[in-house]
Formats: structure tokens, C-alpha cells, sequence
């Protein structure tokens, strides 16, 4: 059963660490959750001195949001770990009921829908894996010497992507769903301001997302956002603010600059999707793309070149994050519930469907 400890205990993990900016720490890890919010009465006395004293709602104001972000972070850590640990149980259960029902072991199972499944690799993804194998072990030995280094590093991979396909085989076939309530949480306001939305004006749910192209996690959960989109048509909307890594200066604007000029020229989500999905932030790529996109290239190198109030939008939004309380990317309000990190679908849907009252 190692292998599938291995699988879950990856699967698990959900990628949910924000990148951090420059203002702040990232969030904590699920391991070193925050205590629940405190009981304290708000007008109880914490600190006492000869002729003053502080009350708790005085402590209260000064932390503001961010002991509501505290809160909302224990809350979604201890549901990703229930629901984490109720799906391994799940799958545990499902592994049994298939080798049993093949009359066969767990390893013997496993080995057969797993390693059995995975071909040898062709010398093309062989030259793929290499370079990464390279830097791990820090050297600039050519392939045919680490060869059976590098072979193992595919093979590893492979598995894992054949256990994840195997296991997603075991949900479908069992029907397998985790109903596990997601929890109340406080609400923040978050305005959608006059940036770029996707979806239905009129949709129930607001999903507030702010995100940097050059994050990788940000670039990681943009399918699911396009996924949600259109298993919620009508009833979704996605609003993009900006929230640049670097904070808000110009010289690491480049990509969100782009995007905003394509959008000067009503081709914002086009320059979006490309961004998000090729992750090409040279000037040369993003103004290749630009003619792709059928945009007048001439005023949009003009527009990047003199970016005076692309640069005053990016900064407005990253300044809106910063008083939202959010420290890293992506971040996402929900209908002003917080979603920290690149989560997996299952919680967005989670929280949508709470908000439509599902």
C-alpha cells in the first residue's frame, strides 16, 4: 500500500500556500493552524495600569482583519484536513473492495493497474525529465550518464500520474462524493471596482480573484476558474484584480501592463489566457501575442511604453488587497468568503454551492 500512502499523501497536499509579496509573511501552514477566534468578551479589560487600562474590543479594532483572517484560516485548514483524511479513508476502502472483488492483494492490485500500465519512456519525454534531474543533483553530466537517474525520475512521475488517474477511476466507477459541510466563515467586503469580469453580470456568486501571471499557483488554478465558469454558467462570475508579487512597482507590472492595454482594446480575457496559460512574459512574446490577438500593435507598444494609468489601476488594486488583508497569491472572495492559495476544485464548489444555497 506504499504506493498509494505516497499518492495521497501528494494529492493531499493542495497546493494551497499562497506565493508571498514583499508585505508580509505568507499564510501558515495547516500544521501550525491558528487557535479558534477568542470568547473574550469585547468589553472585557486585557490590560490594567495606574490610572488607564485596554479594553478587548480595543485589541479588537487595532488587528481588525486580520484576526478574521486567522479565523477563516483555522476553519478552511481544519476542513481541508477532515476532508483530506475522510477522501483517504474513502479510497482505502474503495483499493479493498477492488482487490477483493479481483481476488487479488492491495500491492498486487495496484502493481497492475499502476506500474503495469506505465510504457517504457520514449527518448523525447527522456530529454524533458533531464534538465530538472540535472539541477537536482547538481551537475552538468550529460544525459546518457545519469541516464538511469533520469529514467527513474520519469518513472516516478508517471506513476504518480497513472496512480491519480486510477484513483479518479475508483471515484467515478464507486460514485464516491465527501459531504462534508463546509464551514461558516466571517465575511470580508471586497469590491470588484471596474475591473475585468468574466461571466454572467447578473450572477449570484462573485468570485473576487487577486493574482499575479507570475505566480505559478495563480497560473496552476486558472483551468479550474475556467472550468467552474462553465459548470456554474449564469450563476458565476470571476472578477481579476491585480496583485502584483513585487509590490506595486512598475519594473515587475510587465505581464498585468500587457493585459491591461490589450483591454484598452477590448481584448482583456484573450491577452489573459494567454498569459495564464503560456506563461510568456517577454516584451517580444506578449507583443507577438498582441498581433495574434488582431490588437492595433503600434498603439499598444505605445500604450506598455507609457503605462501612466495602467500602472495607477494595478497599484489601486493591489492596494485594495493589502486592506482586504490577503499577504500572498492567488487570494479569492467568494461572496467575501476567503479562499487562501491554488485550493482545489472541490472546495470552490464547496462554498458556491453554499452561497447559492445548496
Amino acid at each position: 500500500m506504499l504506493s498509494l500512502l505516497v499518492i495521497l499523501a501528494c494529492g493531499g497536499a493542495q497546493d494551497a500556500t499562497p506565493s508571498a509579496t514583499p508585505s508580509g509573511p505568507a499564510p501558515a501552514a495547516p500544521a501550525a493552524a491558528t487557535a479558534p477566534a477568542s470568547t473574550q468578551d469585547p468589553s472585557g479589560v486585557v490590560a490594567t495600569w495606574t490610572g488607564g487600562q485596554i479594553s478587548y474590543s480595543e485589541v479588537q479594532a487595532r488587528l481588525g482583519k486580520q484576526l478574521v483572517m486567522m479565523e477563516v484560516e483555522y476553519l478552511q485548514n481544519r476542513y481541508n484536513a477532515e476532508r483530506q483524511s475522510a477522501e483517504e479513508l474513502a479510497l482505502r476502502a474503495l483499493i479493498d473492495t477492488e482487490a477483493k472483488a479481483r481476488n487479488l492483494s492491495t500491492d498486487a492490485l495496484l502493481k497492475a493497474e499502476v506500474q503495469d500500465k506505465i510504457p517504457k519512456p520514449t527518448q523525447a519525454q527522456l530529454e524533458e525529465v533531464y534538465p530538472y534531474v540535472r539541477r537536482q543533483m547538481r551537475t552538468d553530466a550529460p544525459l546518457e550518464a545519469i541516464l538511469e537517474q533520469v529514467t527513474q525520475a520519469w518513472t516516478r512521475n508517471a506513476e504518480n500520474e497513472r496512480m491519480a488517474a486510477y484513483l479518479d477511476e475508483l471515484k467515478a466507477k464507486h460514485g464516491l462524493k465527501i459531504q462534508l459541510p463546509y464551514p461558516n466563515l466571517p465575511k470580508i467586503e471586497v469590491s470588484a471596482d471596474d475591473d475585468p469580469t468574466l461571466g454572467d453580470a447578473a450572477a449570484t456568486v462573485t468570485i473576487v480573484e487577486f493574482a499575479d501571471y507570475q505566480c505559478g499557483y495563480c497560473r496552476k488554478v486558472y483551468p479550474t476558474l475556467v472550468e467552474l465558469l462553465d459548470e456554474y454558467k449564469g450563476k458565476v462570475k470571476v472578477v481579476y484584480r491585480d496583485y502584483p508579487l513585487g509590490g506595486p512597482n512598475p519594473s515587475g507590472m510587465g505581464p498585468s501592463i500587457a493585459a491591461n492595454c490589450a483591454g484598452s482594446q477590448g481584448k482583456y480575457w484573450e491577452m489573459h489566457d494567454v498569459l495564464m496559460r503560456t506563461g510568456d512574459f517577454s516584451a517580444s512574446g506578449m507583443e507577438a501575442t498582441a498581433g495574434k490577438l488582431g490588437l492595433d500593435v503600434e498603439a499598444y507598444k505605445t500604450c506598455v511604453s507609457e503605462p501612466t494609468s495602467q500602472v495607477a489601476e494595478i497599484t489601486a488594486d493591489f492596494e485594495a488587497g493589502q486592506a482586504a488583508g490577503i499577504s500572498g497569491t492567488p487570494a479569492f472572495f467568494i461572496n467575501g468568503v476567503f479562499l487562501n492559495g491554488a485550493v482545489p476544485k472541490e472546495v470552490f464548489k464547496a462554498v458556491i454551492d453554499k452561497e447559492l444555497g445548496g
